[in-house]
């Protein structure tokens, strides 16, 4: 009984971390993608708006919000924001008017550019010690989690 404790205490302990070590990763990520943004007038929710129109014009509001991980609503004051700002545009679905289709204009994909060429800067820098075959592995594993955690919300 006793070695069954302590062998679900050692789990736990290495599970926590791991789980710390992504945590600190992220938040490591993020701070660098925020401070080589900031000269250019971004921060990192406005940076994910316009990469994903970049690599996905015409799509929705809806899965727009979707693919930044926020609520619908959570990212309508950004784009009213950043369409004021003449980076974006929404406009009407031609086969459904209520449907908006978001895309960039020419100063949204030019700044689009530069803020995917930092984002992806960054992630070269931060896996440059790790081999192919690691990065397949380090992708596999988060995929893995991800399914766990996908399943526990989604019962």
């Amino acid at each position: 009984m006793a070695t069954k404790k302590l062998e679900q205490s050692l789990r736990q302990s290495a599970a926590s971390k791991a789980w710390l070590s992504v945590v600190h990763a992220y938040n490591l990520c993020d701070t660098a993608i925020a401070a080589r943004l900031a000269p250019l007038g971004l921060r990192v929710g406005e940076h994910e708006v316009l990469a994903n129109l970049l690599l996905a014009p015409g799509i929705t509001q809806q899965a727009l919000a979707q693919r930044c991980f926020v609520a619908k609503s959570g990212i309508s004051m950004l784009l009213t924001r950043m369409e004021a700002q003449d980076l974006l545009r929404r406009e009407a679905d031609a086969k459904d008017g209520r449907i908006k289709r978001l895309s960039l204009t020419k100063t949204g994909t030019a700044l689009a550019e530069q803020t995917l060429a930092i984002q992806n800067e960054i992630i070269g820098h931060m896996t440059a010690p790790l081999s192919d075959q690691e990065l397949s592995g380090l992708t596999e594993l988060s995929e893995r989690v991800v399914a766990q955690l996908e399943a526990l919300l989604d019962p």
